[in-house]
């Protein structure tokens, strides 16, 4: 049985320039570019206004982000030990 989330209270509220958040979602739109290309990270980029869209994003490119890292690691760590 899957539970649902709670929403957030704030999940309306709109992103603000200059806030932790908004640094932490640009960390991750440069991460984003170098995935899938700079006008389709940017295209899904622009589509956020509020928290909750923010925190769609984060929960939608941070398992690509993860497996991405996870593969960097294993070829940087398999060229150390060949």
């Amino acid at each position: 049985m899957n539970q649902m989330p709670t929403p957030d209270l704030r999940d309306d509220e709109p992103l603000r320039d200059g806030s932790p958040l908004m640094g932490y979602l640009h960390v991750l739109r440069k991460a984003h570019m170098a995935l899938v290309g700079r006008d389709e990270a940017h295209r899904r980029f622009h589509l956020m206004s509020t928290r909750g869209h923010a925190r769609k994003y984060i929960e939608e490119l941070m398992p690509l982000l993860l497996k991405e890292r996870d593969r960097h690691r294993l070829k940087r760590v398999g060229a150390r030990v060949s």
